[in-house]
């Protein structure tokens, strides 16, 4: 089947024109994109004048330094309380030495002292300077024990310095060492069979690890009050403590005491030093992550 069909002259004419005008064309639209492209940004850049000599810009202006977050307000808001310290007191052991203590505070759920220094004032002079941790919601002894003197210790005040605040997260243990029936007992003195024979003063407690981890070592601080006046301190170490494990403690004071009305016992256990952690056992089923 034949389908030809002869070229018209006109299209032959379009062609024709097409061919020998291709420069002219491309050049035409060319212009036209540019001639677009300068009515759009002269509008637009118009309209941008209009709003910023107008009312729109100031009151847009205003709009966003209101909104603007107050930074320094969230921080000032989100900082960590101040360590709260207690009533500073001293103890005479007598040959020019002195134990001088002051119960400290950290009020703060979510902030930890990672470490401060701290050193006792009195009549000018100044003891030497130590180091410490407090964990979150955690209240302990800042003490100085044994210290010589050749001034008599009077009204020594507690200075602080160099803290560094840890805010904590998810990574932060979950400790909690429970201490229970804390008993003071005073030194007797009883015969048997015509041998006498002598108790000192002694403390004991029951302790509770309430967590799931293994540490090398606890600290404690013991203090023995009558009312509020300190009266005597002692430090005692415990070894190998194993998770959820309970122990009975105590310590002994070997010189006689005044009078004690109560007792207090404080763990110390960093909870950001990792070098206190023993390898926890786990089930081989289980992976530790």
């Amino acid at each position: 089947m034949n389908d030809y069909k002869p070229i018209s002259k006109a299209e032959l004419e379009r062609g024709y024109f097409l061919l020998t005008h291709k420069l002219l064309i491309k050049k035409l639209v060319f212009g036209l994109i540019i001639l677009v492209f300068i009515i759009f940004y002269g509008v637009l850049i118009f309209k941008a004048i209009t709003y910023f000599r107008g009312t729109g810009f100031s009151t847009s202006a205003m709009q966003i330094q209101q909104s603007t977050f107050n930074w320094a307000n969230y921080h000032s808001q989100n900082a960590p309380e101040a360590i709260e310290i207690g009533k500073v007191s001293f103890i005479s052991l007598g040959d020019r030495r002195y134990n001088i203590v002051a119960l400290v505070e950290n009020t703060n759920a979510d902030w930890t002292v990672k470490s401060l220094d701290y050193h006792f004032v009195s009549q000018g002079v100044e003891t030497p300077i130590r180091t410490a941790f407090i964990n979150p919601e955690e209240k302990r002894l800042l003490s100085l024990t044994a210290y010589e003197s050749d001034k008599a210790i009077r009204n020594p005040e507690l200075v602080i310095s160099n803290i560094e605040w840890y805010r904590i997260d998810g990574s932060f243990p979950e400790i909690n060492i429970e201490t229970s029936n804390i008993k003071f007992q005073a030194a007797s003195r009883e015969t048997v069979d015509g041998v006498t024979i002598e108790s000192p003063t002694r403390v004991s407690w029951d302790v509770f690890n309430d967590s799931v981890y293994n540490f090398w070592e606890i600290d404690w601080q013991i203090a023995l009050y009558n009312g509020d006046t300190l009266v005597a301190i002692n430090e005692l170490k415990t070894k190998d403590f194993v998770a959820l494990e309970t122990r009975s403690l105590e310590t002994v004071w070997l010189n006689r005491l005044a009078r004690v009305t109560r007792a207090t016992v404080f763990p110390i256990l960093d909870k950001l030093d990792k070098n206190i952690f023993k390898n926890i056992y786990a089930d081989p089923e289980f992976e530790i992550r």
